[in-house]
């Protein structure tokens, strides 16, 4: 089983604590979208730019990047930045061929006498780029409406 960041659209007036009990209650999710944790390490250095809060600390203190293992909060001060980026990985990986093999994360071997290496991680272009747009989607009415975009990391 892969480990996934999950991404809910929901009106601006869903506090972290409801979203958190989502399962419990019926809190309007307008959308939602689980990315997997490779493709998001992948990509994470540019995600460092994207302004945000925490709301598991606080709803007013600025803060850039996503919180890894926990919560994010992007709202339409977010919006411009974090469309961007996301624009430029679809194009970027518009150009990539069908079958995706990415560098991922350094592994050390089992065996103490080998020093491991690289993991390759494996992804299909046209899997990649449907989530890029569906995320693209609800960025885009993060832009336009009074809606926030919350990221539960892994």
């Amino acid at each position: 089983m892969s480990l996934e960041h999950e991404f809910f659209l929901v009106p601006n007036t869903v506090a972290y604590p409801e979203l958190m009990k989502r399962n419990e209650q019926n809190v309007d999710i307008i959308d939602s979208i689980d990315i997997p944790d490779d493709l998001i390490q992948y990509i994470a250095d540019s995600l460092n730019w994207i302004p945000c809060k925490n709301p598991a600390i606080s709803m007013t203190k600025e803060d850039t990047g996503i919180n890894y293992y926990g919560v994010t909060l992007f709202d339409q001060t977010s919006a411009a930045t974090l469309k961007s980026i996301i624009t430029a990985w679809h194009s970027l990986f518009m150009n990539f061929p069908e079958r995706l093999e990415l560098t991922g994360e350094f592994v050390y071997s089992s065996n103490k006498k080998v020093l491991g290496g690289r993991e390759r991680l494996v992804f299909f272009r046209n899997e990649v780029l449907e989530l890029l747009k569906r995320l693209l989607s609800m960025i885009e009415r993060l832009e336009e409406e009074s809606l926030y975009l919350y990221h539960l990391g892994i």
